[in-house]
């Protein structure tokens, strides 16, 4: 069961209240995207993952609290064009604007996490062009950079989902090449072979995991069972903080 409260938040940046819609609770039942996407009821939550100030459009978790790189970038003309800028729809734009947020304050991976879950509003809207786009700009906040291993395989997805073949199939080999072990193998080597067919679909963890079972063995053996518990749960993301 999802439930949700409306509140009256200071905001952080401007010191302004206004009324804001909280996510109390949630669900999920079954298993992540690869690119960590949770599935139902939670999946439908997105609009309340971030609340906006209406006042100087600060943008976060929670608006009230403290963020100091956060309340020296909202007060710049860059961050006023980017609030400005129009987006498909509000929800998109909050992501974005977070995302922008993160990135002044050195925090790429939430940018990427962020931008991220724009594109998955993209999905939402069949958007597809949009969703790529969305996709590609994520990627460029981490490519190239130390990310950890758990970012680099969500970045494999987003790659694969962009259809960026080449650079999919390299990381893709990177990280077989560094056996990093039960879960992040099989789901590395599951990517090989959907970058080889060529295929930018959709798939789950467990997906992964049953499609690419180790020879005469099930994929769905207790220690398998057990390594997906142990990525989902050092894999679970920010929103779901709010369950």
């Amino acid at each position: 069961m999802t439930t949700y409260d409306t509140r009256k938040l200071r905001c952080h940046c401007c010191g302004k209240a206004s009324k804001q819609s909280v996510l109390m609770s949630s669900n999920s039942f079954g298993s992540r995207d690869l690119d960590q996407r949770p599935p139902e009821m939670m999946r439908s939550t997105m609009a309340s993952w971030l609340q906006e100030c209406r006042f100087c459009g600060y943008v976060a978790t929670d608006i009230g609290k403290d963020d100091a790189a956060a309340r020296d970038f909202v007060g710049t003309s860059a961050f006023q064009a980017l609030c400005a800028d129009p987006s498909p729809d509000p929800v998109t734009r909050r992501f974005l604007v977070r995302a922008a947020l993160d990135a002044h304050g050195g925090d790429t991976e939430s940018a990427f996490t962020h931008t991220l879950a724009a594109a998955w509003v993209a999905d939402d809207s069949d958007r597809s062009s949009d969703a790529i786009a969305l996709r590609l700009s994520a990627a460029a906040y981490v490519a190239g950079k130390s990310a950890s291993l758990d970012t680099r395989l969500v970045l494999l997805d987003v790659l694969r989902r962009a259809s960026e073949w080449s650079v999919a199939e390299t990381l893709a080999d990177t990280l077989i090449a560094d056996r990093a072990g039960d879960p992040y193998d099989a789901i590395a080597a599951f990517h090989r072979s959907r970058i080889a067919e060529r295929d930018n679909g959709r798939y789950t963890i467990a997906d992964a995991l049953a499609g690419a079972p180790k020879p005469g063995t099930s994929a769905a053996t207790p220690e398998r069972v057990r390594m997906l518990v142990d990525h989902l749960r050092k894999m679970k993301d920010k929103p779901d903080k709010n369950t």
